[in-house]
Protein backbone atom coordinates (compact mmCIF):
# COMPACT_ATOMS: atom_id res chain seq x y z
CA UNK A 1 0.00 0.00 0.00
CA UNK A 2 1.31 3.45 -0.85
CA UNK A 3 0.40 6.87 0.41
CA UNK A 4 2.16 10.18 0.76
CA UNK A 5 3.17 11.40 4.18
CA UNK A 6 0.47 13.09 6.23
CA UNK A 7 1.61 15.78 8.61
CA UNK A 8 0.16 16.46 12.03
CA UNK A 9 -2.14 19.48 12.07
CA UNK A 10 -1.38 22.38 14.34
CA UNK A 11 -4.09 22.84 16.95
CA UNK A 12 -5.88 25.70 15.17
CA UNK A 13 -5.69 24.02 11.77
CA UNK A 14 -7.70 21.17 10.31
CA UNK A 15 -7.20 18.24 7.97
CA UNK A 16 -9.80 18.20 5.20
CA UNK A 17 -9.96 15.02 3.11
CA UNK A 18 -11.69 15.09 -0.27
CA UNK A 19 -12.50 11.67 -1.71
CA UNK A 20 -11.49 12.19 -5.33
CA UNK A 21 -12.71 8.72 -6.31
CA UNK A 22 -16.13 10.37 -6.68
CA UNK A 23 -14.86 12.37 -9.63
CA UNK A 24 -18.06 14.04 -10.83
CA UNK A 25 -18.49 15.86 -7.54
CA UNK A 26 -14.89 16.82 -6.81
CA UNK A 27 -15.17 20.51 -7.67
CA UNK A 28 -18.32 20.90 -5.60
CA UNK A 29 -16.62 19.10 -2.72
CA UNK A 30 -13.72 21.56 -2.97
CA UNK A 31 -16.09 24.51 -3.05
CA UNK A 32 -17.92 23.27 0.06
CA UNK A 33 -14.67 22.56 1.89
CA UNK A 34 -13.22 25.99 1.16
CA UNK A 35 -16.41 27.86 1.95
CA UNK A 36 -17.50 26.08 5.13
CA UNK A 37 -14.64 23.96 6.54
CA UNK A 38 -11.42 25.80 5.71
CA UNK A 39 -9.64 27.80 8.40
CA UNK A 40 -6.37 29.71 7.92
CA UNK A 41 -3.65 27.10 7.72
CA UNK A 42 -5.94 24.14 7.07
CA UNK A 43 -4.51 21.38 4.90
CA UNK A 44 -6.55 19.99 2.01
CA UNK A 45 -5.81 16.32 1.27
CA UNK A 46 -6.98 14.88 -2.05
CA UNK A 47 -7.10 11.08 -2.23
CA UNK A 48 -7.44 8.93 -5.33
CA UNK A 49 -7.30 5.15 -5.00
CA UNK A 50 -6.16 2.64 -7.58
CA UNK A 51 -5.98 -1.16 -7.56
CA UNK A 52 -4.00 -3.79 -9.40
CA UNK A 53 -6.04 -5.88 -11.81
CA UNK A 54 -6.48 -9.46 -10.68
CA UNK A 55 -5.64 -10.97 -14.06
CA UNK A 56 -2.14 -12.43 -13.93
CA UNK A 57 1.33 -11.37 -12.83
CA UNK A 58 2.59 -10.21 -16.22
CA UNK A 59 -0.35 -7.88 -16.70
CA UNK A 60 -0.05 -6.62 -13.13
CA UNK A 61 3.54 -5.57 -13.76
CA UNK A 62 2.49 -3.76 -16.92
CA UNK A 63 -0.66 -2.03 -15.67
CA UNK A 64 0.18 -1.04 -12.10
CA UNK A 65 2.44 1.91 -13.02
CA UNK A 66 -0.10 3.00 -15.63
CA UNK A 67 -2.92 3.01 -13.08
CA UNK A 68 -0.79 4.84 -10.56
CA UNK A 69 0.14 7.45 -13.18
CA UNK A 70 -3.55 7.96 -14.03
CA UNK A 71 -4.36 8.52 -10.35
CA UNK A 72 -1.45 10.95 -9.97
CA UNK A 73 -2.46 12.86 -13.10
CA UNK A 74 -6.06 13.22 -11.91
CA UNK A 75 -4.87 14.43 -8.51
CA UNK A 76 -2.54 16.98 -10.07
CA UNK A 77 -5.37 18.29 -12.26
CA UNK A 78 -7.58 18.64 -9.20
CA UNK A 79 -4.79 20.40 -7.30
CA UNK A 80 -4.35 22.80 -10.23
CA UNK A 81 -8.07 23.61 -10.13
CA UNK A 82 -8.01 24.14 -6.37
CA UNK A 83 -5.00 26.43 -6.46
CA UNK A 84 -6.30 28.34 -9.46
CA UNK A 85 -9.65 28.98 -7.80
CA UNK A 86 -8.50 29.61 -4.23
CA UNK A 87 -4.78 30.51 -4.46
CA UNK A 88 -3.77 27.75 -2.07
CA UNK A 89 -0.01 27.39 -1.42
CA UNK A 90 1.65 24.06 -2.17
CA UNK A 91 2.22 23.21 1.49
CA UNK A 92 -1.53 23.32 2.16
CA UNK A 93 -2.50 20.87 -0.59
CA UNK A 94 -1.45 17.24 -0.15
CA UNK A 95 -1.99 14.49 -2.73
CA UNK A 96 -2.58 10.87 -1.73
CA UNK A 97 -2.30 8.24 -4.47
CA UNK A 98 -3.26 5.06 -2.62
CA UNK A 99 -2.95 1.49 -3.83
CA UNK A 100 -6.06 -0.28 -2.54
CA UNK A 101 -9.65 0.61 -1.73
CA UNK A 102 -10.91 3.51 0.35
CA UNK A 103 -11.97 1.19 3.16
CA UNK A 104 -8.39 -0.07 3.37
CA UNK A 105 -7.08 3.49 3.56
CA UNK A 106 -9.44 4.27 6.45
CA UNK A 107 -7.76 1.48 8.42
CA UNK A 108 -4.22 2.82 7.96
CA UNK A 109 -2.30 4.50 10.77
CA UNK A 110 -1.90 7.57 8.55
CA UNK A 111 -5.68 8.00 8.61
CA UNK A 112 -6.47 6.78 12.12
CA UNK A 113 -3.84 9.00 13.76
CA UNK A 114 -5.47 12.21 12.53
CA UNK A 115 -8.68 14.15 13.01
CA UNK A 116 -10.44 14.67 9.67
CA UNK A 117 -13.28 16.42 7.96
CA UNK A 118 -14.15 14.15 5.04
CA UNK A 119 -16.03 15.46 1.99
CA UNK A 120 -17.44 13.80 -1.13
CA UNK A 121 -19.91 14.87 -3.79
CA UNK A 122 -21.97 13.41 -6.64
CA UNK A 123 -24.72 14.56 -9.03
CA UNK A 124 -27.49 12.78 -7.10
CA UNK A 125 -28.05 10.09 -4.51
CA UNK A 126 -29.08 7.52 -7.08
CA UNK A 127 -25.60 7.86 -8.61
CA UNK A 128 -23.87 6.92 -5.37
CA UNK A 129 -23.62 3.40 -3.96
CA UNK A 130 -25.31 0.66 -5.97
CA UNK A 131 -24.14 -2.11 -3.62
CA UNK A 132 -26.52 -2.71 -0.72
CA UNK A 133 -23.95 -2.34 2.05
CA UNK A 134 -21.57 0.25 0.59
CA UNK A 135 -23.17 3.21 2.40
CA UNK A 136 -22.90 1.50 5.76
CA UNK A 137 -19.35 0.44 5.03
CA UNK A 138 -18.29 3.96 4.11
CA UNK A 139 -19.88 5.73 7.08
CA UNK A 140 -18.78 3.12 9.62
CA UNK A 141 -15.19 3.17 8.40
CA UNK A 142 -14.82 6.93 8.03
CA UNK A 143 -15.73 7.42 11.72
CA UNK A 144 -14.86 11.13 11.39
CA UNK A 145 -16.93 14.17 10.44
CA UNK A 146 -18.37 13.26 7.02
CA UNK A 147 -20.09 15.63 4.60
CA UNK A 148 -21.89 14.11 1.58
CA UNK A 149 -23.05 16.57 -1.11
CA UNK A 150 -25.42 16.08 -4.01
CA UNK A 151 -27.02 18.39 -6.52
CA UNK A 152 -23.78 19.94 -7.79
CA UNK A 153 -24.98 23.52 -8.15
CA UNK A 154 -22.84 24.99 -5.34
CA UNK A 155 -25.86 25.62 -3.16
CA UNK A 156 -27.46 23.74 -0.28
CA UNK A 157 -31.23 23.80 0.08
CA UNK A 158 -31.64 20.72 2.33
CA UNK A 159 -29.49 19.36 5.15
CA UNK A 160 -29.84 16.05 6.94
CA UNK A 161 -27.85 15.61 10.15
CA UNK A 162 -27.63 12.34 12.04
CA UNK A 163 -27.40 13.30 15.73
CA UNK A 164 -25.95 10.11 17.21
CA UNK A 165 -23.30 11.80 19.38
CA UNK A 166 -23.82 13.31 22.83
CA UNK A 167 -23.37 16.82 21.47
CA UNK A 168 -22.51 18.68 18.30
CA UNK A 169 -18.90 19.81 18.22
CA UNK A 170 -18.15 23.51 18.18
CA UNK A 171 -16.57 23.20 14.73
CA UNK A 172 -19.71 21.58 13.30
CA UNK A 173 -21.94 24.16 14.98
CA UNK A 174 -19.83 26.76 13.20
CA UNK A 175 -20.33 24.95 9.87
CA UNK A 176 -24.10 24.80 10.40
CA UNK A 177 -24.20 28.45 11.41
CA UNK A 178 -22.42 29.50 8.21
CA UNK A 179 -24.75 27.36 6.10
CA UNK A 180 -27.83 28.69 7.88
CA UNK A 181 -26.79 32.30 7.30
CA UNK A 182 -25.71 31.96 3.67
CA UNK A 183 -28.11 29.30 2.35
CA UNK A 184 -31.15 29.49 4.68
CA UNK A 185 -31.84 25.77 4.06
CA UNK A 186 -34.16 23.27 5.65
CA UNK A 187 -32.12 21.44 8.29
CA UNK A 188 -33.47 18.02 9.27
CA UNK A 189 -31.99 16.59 12.47
CA UNK A 190 -32.52 12.89 13.19
CA UNK A 191 -31.96 12.23 16.89
CA UNK A 192 -30.61 8.88 17.98
CA UNK A 193 -32.89 6.64 20.00
CA UNK A 194 -30.56 6.92 23.01
CA UNK A 195 -31.94 10.41 23.71
CA UNK A 196 -34.83 8.91 25.63
CA UNK A 197 -36.05 11.72 27.89
CA UNK A 198 -37.38 15.10 26.88
CA UNK A 199 -34.59 16.71 28.93
CA UNK A 200 -31.95 14.76 27.02
CA UNK A 201 -33.47 15.78 23.71
CA UNK A 202 -33.77 19.41 24.77
CA UNK A 203 -30.10 19.57 25.79
CA UNK A 204 -29.14 18.00 22.46
CA UNK A 205 -31.14 20.34 20.24
CA UNK A 206 -30.74 23.71 22.00
CA UNK A 207 -27.23 24.43 20.62
CA UNK A 208 -28.54 23.60 17.14
CA UNK A 209 -31.46 25.97 17.53
CA UNK A 210 -29.17 28.73 18.77
CA UNK A 211 -26.69 28.33 15.92
CA UNK A 212 -29.03 27.69 13.00
CA UNK A 213 -30.98 30.93 13.00
CA UNK A 214 -32.13 31.72 9.50
CA UNK A 215 -32.69 28.06 8.63
CA UNK A 216 -35.84 26.02 9.05
CA UNK A 217 -35.15 23.31 11.64
CA UNK A 218 -37.02 20.01 11.77
CA UNK A 219 -36.37 17.39 14.46
CA UNK A 220 -37.30 13.72 14.44
CA UNK A 221 -36.12 10.64 16.32
CA UNK A 222 -34.79 7.39 14.90
CA UNK A 223 -36.34 4.30 16.41
CA UNK A 224 -33.94 1.39 16.76
CA UNK A 225 -34.57 -1.35 14.22
CA UNK A 226 -37.18 0.63 12.25
CA UNK A 227 -37.15 2.40 8.90
CA UNK A 228 -36.71 6.15 9.17
CA UNK A 229 -39.53 7.93 7.36
CA UNK A 230 -37.78 11.30 7.36
CA UNK A 231 -34.66 9.87 5.76
CA UNK A 232 -36.65 8.13 3.03
CA UNK A 233 -38.49 11.34 2.22
CA UNK A 234 -35.25 13.30 2.25
CA UNK A 235 -33.71 10.97 -0.33
CA UNK A 236 -36.61 11.53 -2.75
CA UNK A 237 -36.16 15.29 -3.01
CA UNK A 238 -34.39 16.56 -6.13
CA UNK A 239 -32.96 19.63 -4.39
CA UNK A 240 -29.26 20.14 -3.69
CA UNK A 241 -28.49 18.48 -0.37
CA UNK A 242 -25.97 17.85 2.34
CA UNK A 243 -25.88 14.81 4.63
CA UNK A 244 -23.79 15.36 7.73
CA UNK A 245 -22.38 12.71 10.06
CA UNK A 246 -20.39 13.73 13.11
CA UNK A 247 -17.29 11.95 14.33
CA UNK A 248 -18.35 8.75 16.07
CA UNK A 249 -15.80 5.95 16.49
CA UNK A 250 -18.43 3.50 17.70
CA UNK A 251 -21.05 4.14 15.01
CA UNK A 252 -22.59 0.99 13.57
CA UNK A 253 -25.79 1.50 11.65
CA UNK A 254 -28.81 -0.45 12.79
CA UNK A 255 -31.08 -2.07 10.22
CA UNK A 256 -33.74 0.64 10.35
CA UNK A 257 -31.60 3.53 9.20
CA UNK A 258 -29.39 1.25 7.12
CA UNK A 259 -32.18 0.30 4.75
CA UNK A 260 -32.95 3.96 4.06
CA UNK A 261 -29.38 5.10 3.53
CA UNK A 262 -28.11 2.22 1.43
CA UNK A 263 -30.17 3.36 -1.55
CA UNK A 264 -28.43 6.74 -1.72
CA UNK A 265 -24.85 5.99 -2.48
CA UNK A 266 -22.96 4.30 -5.23
CA UNK A 267 -19.83 2.24 -5.31
CA UNK A 268 -16.53 4.09 -4.86
CA UNK A 269 -14.99 4.58 -8.27
CA UNK A 270 -11.32 4.10 -7.52
CA UNK A 271 -9.19 3.63 -10.62
CA UNK A 272 -9.16 -0.05 -11.49
CA UNK A 273 -9.46 -2.47 -14.40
Amino acid sequence: MQTVGIEKSIEDKSNILILADYSEGNREAIHFAMRYLYRPGSVIHLIQTWQKPNIGLSMVRDLSPILENIATRELNNLKKYLQGRYSMPDDQVKLISFEGGLMTFFKTEAYKSQDWQVVLGAPNYEDFFSSENRMNELVNNVSEDLFILTGLDNSISEVLMLADTLKTSSSNLSVLKKIAISEKPNINVCLSSFFESSDDRERRVLPLIENCKGAKLNFSQIEKGEGQKEIQEFSRSEKSKLIMFEKNLSRKFQNGIKACLDSWLLKSRGIRV
